[in-house]
């Protein structure tokens, strides 16, 4: 009766080895089971198809802004928010790996022309193991070093719990010192381009030597003649006639024996200079008669501001006085104009009174057939719509006599006529404080400044010889020389890269400009050392795409401070995957030339001996 218990004691015993076993091997197939397989690639498709569509790492408010509160909750709480550093996209990629761990043992033959099979196998493993560390260990930030700083530290970003986006500091093993940051720039270049006013078009030219260039649409042509990479204009003052076409003087103002300043003032173009550290202003005012002269020396205002509007095909003007808010109809016409305000010195945001008449300029709101225009016209850039052309282009509006309105504490106004009368009126505080007239090289002393002004040259018809040289052969500031053919002949003109202004055709329908455009930035490059314990253990200097890497990190050149150059920023990635990775490309490339050239080669040589 024992032994027969003992008998069934064995029998329950073996079956429960056998339904382990059978148990087992359920679990072994389900690993060895290509379907797995096929299912797993499948998800990871689908997964990666999300995370394509999907925005990914983003805030809570920018995926409620879009999806809604509650599909955005769902992606936070399902990790579809960050779908390739999910855990359960790594579970997925963990369980591929041992499914193909399983399906090679299970394929596995023990001998030596398995290799191949068996090295493809493992290095997909390592590959999709390296991508498993990288997503769940790697770590990818920056930090911005300030030249001569150091730091040990950088920034990454992360998604907080609240789904807010949030800085976190991760600390370096060593310092990083930036030890100067340098740019490289390519050579500049530079494009002539050409404007018909008519048509409103601009259309880029060929600078080639030589070749004449018909500008499309049009009757004029365009001609490079000659070229310099770096030119410079000289130009000498010089006097073209006896006749006061265009009167100028020359200016010394002293402050001892030795002159602080000098320099031409022209009567219609730059009549004045200022020194705004001693709040003194010097004019030149040339009046066409002596009874407008003895009306100007005992006047504060040297001119009236106005605005002038003048239809196209018109050739007379209408005027308006300086009425800011003030609305005009312009006789004949369907527009009104209205002047919004007024500036000494366009740009400058200090009030009027603080403001020197450097760019004078009226700000005007145009209402007609098209609806309302609102442009500026400045006093000494009249053609300035010509390159930038208005919705009305056929109004042409001009404004005088704003920087006539300006006054300097101390004002010195040099007055002349065509008779030879020369007048001096100091001005202090806009009240006249003295007249006098004046004579060539003779110094007069400004009451109450300690300097002294003198007239030591005159031209009645001023002009510049001028002369364009070139000043090296390197491209700096270049020029072309150009010759333009059109309804009113040829003309040829040298055309300076560094002149921003447009040179016209005698039609004023045709303009030219020679311009940059741009310098690009080669390389951004850091000079960083590698610092512990006060130690330099290793220096480079890199730039983008030649990093330095320090025991794990990898430091890229990534950006740079644009205005001043101060600061570098760096881009600092830690992905201890990739070892892996690189393990199983190189098993891969092995099991490749095993399987395509060894073991065929191998399996001749075998047929070959049993042949023999």
């Amino acid at each position: 009766m024992k032994n027969v218990k003992l008998n069934q004691s064995q029998i329950n015993l073996a079956q429960t080895n056998q339904q382990l076993q059978k148990d087992s091997n359920k679990v072994w197939q389900f690993f060895c089971s290509v379907k797995l397989a096929v299912v797993i690639i499948l998800v990871l498709v689908v997964a990666c198809i999300l995370g394509t569509v999907i925005l990914q790492e983003k805030t809570l408010d920018a995926y409620t802004a879009k999806y809604g509160y509650g599909l955005a909750t769902f992606f936070r709480i399902i990790q579809l928010d960050n779908v390739f550093h999910s855990y359960w996209f790594a579970f997925l990629l963990v369980l591929l790996c041992a499914n193909l761990i399983c399906c090679t043992i299970k394929r596995w033959r023990n001998t030596f022309l398995q290799t191949g099979f068996i090295l493809t196998h493992i290095s997909i493993v390592l590959i999709l193991t390296g991508g498993v560390v990288k997503l769940q260990l790697g770590i990818k930030g920056g930090v911005n070093i300030y030249k001569g700083k150091a730091v040990n530290y950088f920034l990454t970003q992360e998604i907080n719990r609240q789904g807010k986006l949030d800085y976190v500091k991760k600390d370096l093993p060593f310092f990083i010192a930036l030890d100067d940051f340098i740019l490289e720039k390519n050579e500049p270049k530079f494009q002539l381009v050409s404007y018909i006013k008519s048509k409103d078009q601009q259309k880029p030219l060929d600078t080639k030597v030589g070749k004449k260039y018909r500008v499309p649409g049009s009757d004029y042509r365009v001609t490079i003649k000659d070229y310099i990479p770096d030119a410079e204009l000289k130009q000498e003052p010089i006097n073209t006639s006896d006749k006061s076409d265009n009167p100028a003087i020359f200016v010394k103002l002293f402050g001892s024996d030795k002159a602080t300043a000098e320099g031409w003032l022209l009567a219609y173009d730059r009549n004045s200079y200022e020194d705004k550290k001693q709040n003194l202003r010097i004019e030149y005012i040339w009046v066409p008669s002596q009874q407008e002269l003895d009306k100007a020396i005992n006047s504060i205002g040297t001119a009236n501001a106005k605005l002038s509007v003048a239809m196209s095909g018109k050739e007379t003007s209408q005027d308006y006085p300086l009425d800011l808010n003030k609305v005009f109809k312009p006789e004949g016409t369907d527009y009104t104009v209205k002047m919004l305000q007024y500036v000494l010195n366009y740009g400058d945001r200090r009030p009027i009174g603080e403001q020197p008449p450097d760019n004078p300029a009226i700000q005007v709101e145009i209402t007609g057939p098209e609806g309302t225009e609102s442009r500026w016209v400045f006093e000494k850039f009249p053609d300035w719509d010509k390159m930038h052309p208005a919705k009305y282009k056929n109004l042409k509006i001009t404004c005088s006599g704003i920087a006539g309105t300006y006054m300097a504490k101390n004002t010195v106004r040099i007055y002349q006529t065509p008779q030879e009368k020369q007048v001096l009126v100091y001005i202090k505080d806009k009240q006249i404080a003295e007249t006098v007239p004046w004579e060539l090289e003779k110094k007069y002393t400004i009451p109450d400044t300690g300097n002294q002004v003198m007239v030591s040259n005159y031209f009645p018809s001023f002009d510049f010889k001028k002369e364009v040289v070139k000043k090296s052969d390197q491209v700096g500031m270049p020029a072309v020389f150009v010759e333009v053919e059109g309804p009113s002949g040829k003309i040829k003109d040298w055309l300076l890269s560094s002149n921003q202004y447009a040179t016209w055709y005698p039609d004023n329908n045709f303009a030219l400009v020679y311009e940059s455009t741009g310098e690009s930035i080669k390389h951004f490059i850091s000079k960083i050392r590698i610092e512990e314990n006060g130690q330099t253990v290793a220096e480079k200097s890199i730039k983008v795409n030649d990093p330095l890497t320090h025991k794990g990190y990898v430091i890229y050149q990534s950006s740079y401070d644009p205005e001043a150059g101060n600061f570098s920023g760096l881009q600092i990635v830690k992905d201890p995957g990739i070892p892996v990775v690189y393990s199983g490309f190189g098993a891969l490339c092995f099991g490749v030339v095993f399987i395509f050239y060894i073991k065929p080669f191998l399996r001749k040589k075998t047929k070959k001996e049993v042949e023999e």
